[in-house]
C-alpha cells in the first residue's frame, strides 16, 4: 500500500516511518514549511538516513494567506495555535492526494502518551510525578478535541485518510501503564519520550534524529510568524485577524479567547 508520512524528521514521524517500512509499505515522505526554513534541510537529511523518499514543498506569504481561510473553514476554529498547525497539516494533506497516496500517517497523541511536551517538566517540579500521570492521563483524554477534530476534516477535504499509529488502543494502553520515568527521567530532562527513542534506537534510527529535540510545527515550518507578518500588515493582531476571518465564515462562533 502507498502512504504518506507527515514528516518533519523529528522522532515521532521517523519511528513512524521507518515502522511503516518495515511492515512492506511504499512509504513516501511529506515535509513542508516556509521559505528557508532549517528544518526542511533535516527532514531531507533524516529521509536519506531513513532510506526512503521525500517529497520537500516550500511556501511563501501570498501562499499562507491564499490557505488560512480554508483551514479556518475547515477547522472551525480561528485559535492561534490551532491555525498555525492545520496551514502546515493541510499543504501535507494535498500533496499526499497529489502524488496518490490514500493514506497519511501522522505522530500526533506520541507528546501526550509519553511526555514530550517541555511543560511536562514544569509541572513534575511543581506538583511531582502522582499529578503529572494524572494531568498525562487528562491530556490523552482531551486529545481529540484538542488536535484530531482539527485534522481530521483537513484529510478528509483532501480524500485523505489519516491514521494515527500512536493512538492505536494497544499502544495507547501499554503507554498509559508505563512508569513515569520511562518517558520522563528527572525534571531536567531536555529530550523526554525516554522509552520512545529506545524504540528509535532499536530500529537503528540515527542519533541526530532521535536525540533531536522537540519543536512545535507552526515554528518548525514557519507558519506562526507568517501569520504575524500577514496579520501585521493589516495593522491586526493575529488573534483579531483570525477571528475576522472567522466572524466572516462563522458569525455564530465567538471570538477566540
Amino acid at each position: 500500500e502507498k502512504v504518506a508520512v507527515a514528516f518533519s524528521g523529528g522522532l515521532d514521524s521517523s519511528v513512524i516511518a521507518a515502522l511503516a517500512k518495515v511492515s512492506g509499505a511504499d512509504v513516501h515522505l511529506i515535509s513542508v514549511g516556509l521559505e528557508n526554513q532549517s528544518e526542511l534541510q533535516h527532514a531531507e537529511k533524516a529521509s536519506r538516513a531513513l532510506e526512503l523518499p521525500i517529497q520537500v514543498q516550500t511556501y511563501d506569504l501570498g501562499n499562507v494567506k491564499e490557505v488560512v481561510s480554508k483551514a479556518l473553514w475547515l477547522i472551525e476554529d480561528p485559535n492561534i495555535m490551532k491555525v498555525g498547525i492545520a496551514i502546515p497539516f493541510f499543504w501535507t494533506a494535498e500533496i499526499a492526494h497529489r502524488i496518490g497516496c490514500r493514506v497519511l500517517l501522522a505522530g500526533q497523541g506520541s507528546d501526550e502518551l509519553f511526555g514530550g511536551y517541555q511543560r511536562y517538566l514544569r509541572e513534575l517540579h511543581r506538583k511531582g510525578p502522582e499529578a503529572l500521570r494524572e494531568i498525562l492521563f487528562q491530556d490523552v483524554v482531551s486529545s481529540y478535541k484538542t488536535n484530531f477534530q482539527r485534522d481530521y476534516p483537513i484529510c478528509a477535504y483532501h480524500k485523505v485518510e489519516l491514521r494515527l499509529p500512536f493512538i492505536d488502543r494497544e499502544v495507547m494502553s501499554f503507554a498509559l501503564g508505563l512508569p513515569l520515568e520511562l518517558k520522563i527521567e528527572s525534571t531536567d530532562d531536555l529530550l523526554r519520550k525516554r522509552i520512545l527513542r529506545r524504540v528509535a534506537a532499536n530500529l537503528k534510527i540515527p542519533d541526530f534524529i532521535a536525540d533531536r529535540p522537540k519543536k512545535a510545527i507552526q515554528y518548525a515550518t514557519g507558519t506562526d510568524k507568517a501569520l504575524r507578518k500577514i496579520a501585521r500588515s493589516e495593522g491586526l493582531t493575529v488573534r483579531d485577524y483570525l477571528n475576522k476571518l472567522s466572524s466572516k465564515m462563522y458569525p455564530e462562533l465567538e471570538a477566540s479567547p
